[in-house]
């Protein structure tokens, strides 16, 4: 299980990473990617922004709704990412490195960019 991080969303668009394949190649195709609600408000408050960002975020948008959405937390985004992480137990898919060194510390499986288009996968291993 993999919770998608806004960042992972709009890369794609940004940046050419797309973290999608890239997880799924990595996991040899057994994954389910999840939406955090919250993970949608962001990306909806982002599509209000300048001309540039607000188009990548309704493509965000349009893909992240392809997904399984998660139920509101009713917290924060990075907040409502660790607390879903650690009750079920998920990795999550972020370009934010703030955000990936407070789920490490916490010891919760981070997949991010690295060297170009390429995903890594830190503290995640398969399960049985």
């Amino acid at each position: 299980m993999v919770l998608l991080d806004s960042s992972a969303l709009l890369a794609p668009f940004e940046t050419g990473v797309d973290f999608v394949n890239g997880i799924t190649g990595l996991t040899q195709g057994r994954v389910l990617f999840l939406v955090p609600f919250e993970t949608l408000v962001e990306l909806r408050r982002l599509s209000t922004d300048g001309p540039k960002v607000s188009s990548m975020a309704r493509l965000a948008l349009s893909v992240a709704r392809g997904f399984r959405i998660m139920l509101p937390t009713g917290m924060g985004c990075d907040d409502a990412l660790v607390y879903l992480a650690k009750t079920y137990k998920a990795a999550v898919a972020t370009g934010d490195r703030t955000l990936s060194r407070r789920l490490r510390t916490l010891g919760i499986p981070v997949f991010y960019p690295s060297g170009g288009r390429r995903i890594v996968g830190k503290g995640w291993f398969e399960k049985g």
